[in-house]
């Protein structure tokens, strides 16, 4: 649960548009083919799906006579309860998990702090993604892939403007009524608090109660919970989904449907940053720091933009992407997105937001 990750239905590396040509674009013969001393034979990562380049993952195992084992996992807390049932000796060297999951690990020392003498690319993360409160001076995390989030539409059914997450719940009632996807997610209850100003972390349980008290006014009209709608949407089995911003990126190139449109809506709306840490117990620490490293030069972090068509933290990359990339406020979302993105926390109040997810998705099944 929290923050799903799926395989394309197409690969990532051409959904952008620009195919094998920005690949040979940017690896502009930066990479040295000499191998790495000391990084050890094999490192073993755990991650979402289809979330690194395979170009990068090559380059790098090329670069440094090693060979990256990845596991994919479909939320947060599966990665977590994987480190929490066996803590130290969970097997994995790197690990990737979104903002409000990281004070949970530190609290049960799942993590091993980061050697910043083995990064020194971390002078390149954008400031205003560094030293974020779940962890300050980033002594356990180094950010990987940030992003927000809205809904994707279908402006030839739903002809009006849409601008708001007001807006979107009409829409589930009418227009889009019986093709709605919402996030698979407990933050698919946010847009009935979003939609009154109310933030998602809100410690105020009647303002909770009031968004259980209106679950079955629009229960009924959900088709499906879905973290990944892409085919959906770009089938047009999906009308109006809630989703991610690079999600919707790929439903729009896979459909062709020049009648989607992705709102960032308000007057809230969700931020996230997704981060590397290690693993307590982790066998191949050099390995794991060379990766990150590795990760954190613009070039490099370019293709991952390229690939997952979600903004990488670092600064400079945008030399080393097509202006239409650049351009694109779906990888790079507007400044104004980002002022009202908030991220989810996990306070006294988080077990009865799962509460209120579960019955949720409980009364559109019925």
């Amino acid at each position: 649960m929290i923050r799903e990750r799926s395989p394309l239905i197409m690969p990532r590396r051409r959904f952008l548009g620009a195919g094998a040509g920005i690949a040979a674009l940017l690896y502009g013969g930066r990479l040295s083919t000499a191998r790495a001393q000391g990084v050890e034979e094999q490192m073993n990562m755990m991650g979402w799906a289809d979330y690194i380049s395979p170009d990068n993952i090559a380059a790098w195992e090329e670069a440094n006579g090693s060979f990256i084992s990845y596991d994919a996992y479909a939320s947060n807390d599966e990665m977590y309860t994987k480190l929490l049932l066996s803590p130290g000796q969970s097997g994995y060297d790197l690990g990737m998990n979104t903002d409000f999951m990281i004070p949970v690990m530190t609290a049960n020392n799942l993590l091993s702090p980061i050697d910043k003498a083995l990064v020194p690319n971390l002078v390149n993360i954008r400031p205003e993604y560094a030293n974020q409160p779940f962890d300050p001076g980033n002594v356990y995390t180094i950010p990987k892939t940030t992003g927000s989030q809205g809904f994707i539409y279908d402006r030839s059914v739903i002809t009006r403007p849409m601008e708001t997450w007001q807006d979107f719940l009409e829409a589930v009632k009418g227009e889009a009524s019986g093709r709605v996807s919402l996030l698979d997610d407990l933050i698919s209850i946010a847009p009935l608090l979003w939609s009154q100003g109310i933030s998602m972390n809100t410690t105020d349980l009647q303002a909770l109660q009031g968004a259980e008290d209106r679950l079955g006014e629009f229960a009924p009209h959900v088709r499906m919970f879905n973290s990944y709608p892409v085919q959906d949407v770009a089938s047009g089995a999906i009308v109006l989904a809630q989703t991610w911003n690079g999600n919707a990126k790929q439903a729009i190139v896979a459909s062709g449907n020049e009648n989607l449109v992705f709102v960032y809506p308000g007057p809230i709306s969700e931020l996230w940053l997704d981060s590397y840490h290690l693993p307590l117990g982790g066998k191949a620490s050099k390995a794991a720091h060379s990766w990150i490293n590795y990760v954190l030069d613009p070039e490099v972090a370019a293709r991952e933009t390229a690939y997952t068509g979600f903004l990488s933290p670092v600064a400079g990359i945008e030399k080393f992407l097509p202006e239409s990339v650049v351009n694109d406020p779906l990888i790079f979302p507007p400044a104004e997105a980002i002022a009202r993105g908030e991220r989810t926390i996990r306070n006294e109040t988080y077990d009865r937001r799962i509460e209120i997810f579960t019955k949720f998705k409980a009364a559109a099944a019925g």
